[in-house]
């Protein structure tokens, strides 16, 4: 089993990091690979609403035309077998590397149904790390 995890935060010694490792260390333990995507670290641009109704090639193709890390990041989604979006909670919200990541992965696999294959289905864990009490964490997954 391969596991990808996609962080939302940039500090790979932070609390997020550390909770995510504490996850991938136990499924090595029963012999599944891992990787660390830290979103915040790559170029991954916003959604540009291309087009005069919002939308693009994500809709009528099921790609996005911006150059930047988010196929490359999505390919990796596609062949993982379980993913986890590990996430500090910023003002009871999503980080916005996470934030500019799931919106345009949104715009292409949940939108067109041949975009779909290697996304749909796949099992997914959620991790959101917050600093103080902890109040925002259930509502910043609370939309996911």
């Amino acid at each position: 089993m391969h596991i990808l995890a996609i962080l939302g935060s940039r500090n790979p010694e932070g609390q997020t990091a550390c909770a995510c490792d504490a996850l991938l260390s136990g499924a090595a333990s029963k012999g599944a690979t891992s990787e660390k995507v830290f979103l915040a670290t790559c170029q991954l641009e916003r959604c540009r609403q291309c087009e005069d109704n919002g939308w693009g090639l994500c809709r009528t193709e099921g790609r996005c035309i911006i150059d930047d890390e988010f196929d490359l990041i999505t390919e990796k989604l596609r062949n993982a077998d379980v993913v986890v979006f590990a996430n500090p909670v910023y003002f009871s919200g999503l980080s916005e590397s996470m934030h500019a990541y799931l919106h345009r992965l949104g715009r292409i696999g949940w939108i067109r149904e041949d975009a779909r294959p290697g996304i749909e289905g796949k099992p997914v864990i959620g991790i959101a790390v917050a600093g103080g009490g902890g109040a925002g964490a259930p509502e910043c997954v609370h939309p996911v």
